[in-house]
C-alpha cells in the first residue's frame, strides 16, 4: 500500500479520471478527500471509497472555497500529503480566439 497514511485532495474527484484516482488512492492506503462543483458525486464518489473518505463542494475557481476544502481535509484527518488538481474546465468547441473574456477568465482561474 504505498499510499498508507497519507492524506490526498483529489479536485474533480466526482466522476471520470478524478473519480478514478480518488478511488485508487484508497485502495493504495490513502485517506481522501473528493472535491468537485457536483456535490452529489463527490457524495456518492466518498460514500463508495468509505470511511477513508470525505467530500467537499468545491469550486477551486475561488480562494474561499479552495480554503474551506483545505481547512475540511485538515480538519478531518489532520494534514494535506498530497493534492491532485484535477479540476478542469473550457469553452465549448470552437476558436479560443473567440472566447469572450469571462469565459477565458474562468478557464483560467478553475485550470491553474
Amino acid at each position: 500500500m504505498r499510499l498508507q497514511n497519507k492524506v490526498a485532495i483529489i479536485t474533480g474527484a466526482a466522476s471520470g479520471f478524478g473519480e478514478g484516482v480518488a478511488k485508487r488512492f484508497a485502495e493504495e492506503g490513502a485517506r481522501v478527500v473528493v472535491a468537485d462543483l457536483n456535490a452529489k458525486g463527490a457524495a456518492r464518489v466518498a460514500k463508495e471509497i468509505g470511511d477513508n473518505a470525505i467530500w467537499t463542494q468545491t469550486d477551486v475557481s475561488q480562494r474561499s472555497e479552495f480554503d474551506e476544502m483545505v481547512y475540511a481535509a485538515k480538519s478531518a484527518f489532520g494534514r494535506v500529503d498530497i493534492m491532485v488538481n484535477n479540476a478542469g474546465y473550457t469553452h465549448r468547441n470552437g476558436d479560443m480566439l473567440g472566447v469572450d473574456e469571462q469565459t477565458f477568465d474562468l478557464i483560467t482561474a478553475v485550470n491553474m
